[in-house]
């Protein structure tokens, strides 16, 4: 049975579909403000006076979550994300973010009203969150859509937004203003800025292979997950197809991340081992687990991660969560 679910979610990730574990609904009081048991983060029953109309957990205990507010007539939305910041950065998720909505058919490939710029979220000093608003064309309902993302301690935020009547501009004031209605944990965040493309990017031989070191020397990253991939700044070297792409930190031409989604899940590729007997790990990191897959004896290109994932050659699925 491990096996079969194994397989479910890593065919599920490596096709960038929804969490393979089921939506439940969340748990909150009719007009009654919400509290984030983990981060401290409040959401109220409303926003802007739009009514919160759905509440949905997509990983428990809170550790991946959405809210949903509307108006009556349907002209106006927001969607309110929490979910656990488990790898990359504040621009890798905003750029993932930024081509979900890229991405969807109902929108007609929008074109962009307000190109993605930092701002300042509420409770911080410095510019540590990004926002943009798309301005679809000939599309009912929607002259404008934004998303807004920035990091609380070990959460990220998410802000989606739209409306039948703003402007991109108004939009773009509109989701600050939204987002000041957040109870926020006060607290100090890394200023960032929109992603850049990374020079020169990645190039890969021959594929990688199965490493054949005995199976003592595969310890991080295959038996137990991989350490955190860290950097101060990230860039985009690829997009592999949909919503899967892959980011390198600080420019490093011996490691990335190879993004899922939109929502935290990503595959961490990086070089493990002592000299001598290296090896490299590709570990599905999520909100709650770490699945590993089989070491391979190079850096394997993002496809053939993919591939390993779609046959199934999972190692280990390690709980991450709670953390200890």
């Amino acid at each position: 049975m491990a096996n079969i679910w194994y397989r479910a979610f890593f065919v599920a990730a490596a096709l960038s579909a929804a969490p393979v574990a089921a939506q439940e609904p969340l748990a909150v009081a009719e007009g009654k403000p919400w509290t984030h048991a983990h981060s401290g983060i409040i959401v109220p029953a409303a926003l802007d006076e739009l009514p919160r109309v759905r509440a949905t957990s997509f990983a428990a205990p809170e550790l991946d979550i959405s809210q949903n507010f509307a108006s009556d007539d349907g002209r106006e939305s927001l969607t309110v994300y929490i979910f656990r910041n488990t790898n990359g950065a504040v621009p890798v998720w905003f750029a993932q973010a930024q081509r979900a909505i890229s991405l969807r058919t109902d929108l007609a490939d929008p074109p962009l009203g307000v190109a993605p710029v930092a701002f300042t979220p509420p409770g911080q000093s410095t510019a540590s969150g990004i926002k943009a608003v798309f301005a679809p064309v000939g599309v009912e309902g929607i002259r404008s859509t934004g998303v807004a993302l920035f990091a609380v301690g070990d959460w990220y935020v998410k802000l989606r937004a739209n409306s039948a009547t703003l402007t991109p501009a108004d939009l773009s004031g509109w989701m600050e203003g939204v987002l000041a209605e957040l109870t926020l944990p006060r607290g100090t965040a890394p200023a960032v800025r929109p992603i850049a493309d990374c020079a020169p990017k990645l190039v890969f031989g021959p594929d990688a292979t199965d490493s054949t070191l005995p199976d003592t020397a595969l310890t991080a990253g295959v038996r137990t997950a991989a350490a955190r991939m860290v950097g101060t700044r990230w860039c985009l070297d690829q997009v592999v197809r949909g919503n899967q792409a892959v980011y390198r930190p600080d420019g490093a031409r011996d490691r990335y991340l190879l993004a899922t989604g939109d929502n935290g899940k990503a595959f961490a590729v990086e070089p493990q081992g002592a000299v001598g007997a290296t090896y490299y790990s590709a570990n599905l990191v999520g909100a709650r687990q770490t699945f590993t897959i089989v070491a391979q004896d190079r850096m394997p290109s993002p496809q053939h991660v993919l591939d390993l994932a779609a046959a199934d050659r999972s190692v280990a699925a390690i709980e991450t969560w709670p953390t200890r």
